[in-house]
């Protein structure tokens, strides 16, 4: 493969002009493009044979987020190629930040020694506004316990599955089996064909599982609050000591802050709602130099508690 444009994605120049010189070393003709021109300007996708994102693996969900928020369409994406830093455990790393690695890895892309793998996200509509979540959507509802309940969707009707107590609940992806969905008890998962369903703090007997990419919904209903007399008095106290008026309503203001909370890929991004609904039939490219085992996977967690 000798790619004619390449997309670059990166939070600092450095690393961004450490890239495209090492690109242009080996394709000197190649066009290296922005990403954030892309987002000025999606005429420029058409030129772009690949995406490289630059730095860990929540640059990729940046990058999805930012593509999928400005355009919600991430059928236009191109295959992405994460480049993450040598003192980073990434498990997205195709290529490494370092010269030698990086040079070594893009030679077998050029020869063609590579597949393009799409990998599920979800999508969902909060407020009106549009999410995608490469990792996971959290929903939770702690240090008050909620009524959770998970449906799928058959034809037309979502048919409930289970129900349970819980500080909350996380959909997660594949991508995202290997973050805070396995640290709640889920599985390492390659099999793009489904998502996982996991509790946090369950009180009932309610395993986390895994479905197949079905339209599915939440409802959350959040049990008396926990928020004490003396919690509002401090909460008070604290904004007349930041300069702030004080609040007429602070019992209303802080069950909006602890009653329902949607984290997704590790931004909290919406309050308050009892009730959501999630899509996985989107995906996205990914080039992969070599295919991941479960095994791989272990040991990539295992290395990284060692290294803790």
């Amino acid at each position: 493969m000798k790619p004619k444009g390449i997309c670059l994605s990166s939070s600092t120049k450095d690393e961004y002009n450490l890239v495209k010189s090492m690109i242009l070393s080996l394709v000197p003709k190649a066009k290296i493009v922005d990403f954030q021109d892309v987002l000025n300007n999606i005429k420029l996708i058409k030129d772009i044979d690949l995406i490289f994102t630059i730095g860990g693996d929540g640059s990729v969900a940046w990058l999805v987020r930012a593509f999928y928020q400005k355009f919600h369409d991430l059928s236009l994406l191109k295959p992405i190629v994460p480049v993450i830093r040598s003192e980073s455990i990434g498990y997205l790393k195709q290529l490494d930040l370092s010269e030698k690695k990086f040079i070594a890895g893009f030679k077998k892309i050029l020869k063609g020694k590579f597949s393009i793998i799409d990998k599920v996200v979800l999508t969902s509509k909060i407020d009106n506004i549009d999410y995608v979540a490469v990792n996971e959507i959290n929903i939770r509802c702690s240090p008050h316990l909620g009524k959770i309940t998970v449906y799928v969707k058959k034809g037309t009707n979502y048919h409930r599955i289970t129900s349970t107590m819980a500080d909350g609940v996380i959909i997660s992806t594949p991508i995202g089996s290997t973050g805070w969905a396995l640290s709640y008890g889920g599985n390492i998962m390659l099999d793009e064909e489904s998502i996982q369903v996991l509790f946090l703090g369950g009180i009932h007997s309610s395993a986390n599982f895994s479905l197949p990419r079905k339209d599915i919904k939440v409802k959350m209903k959040v049990k008396n609050s926990a928020i004490s007399e003396d919690a509002l008095l401090s909460y008070n106290e604290a904004r007349i000591s930041a300069g702030l008026e004080e609040d007429k309503n602070p019992q209303s203001t802080l069950d909006i802050l602890y009653g329902t909370r949607y984290v997704i890929d590790g931004k909290l991004l919406a309050f308050g709602k009892n009730i959501i609904k999630i899509k996985s039939n989107e995906t996205i490219p990914f080039l992969i130099l070599s295919r991941e085992t479960s095994m791989d996977k272990a040991r990539k967690l295992t290395k990284q508690k060692s290294v803790k």
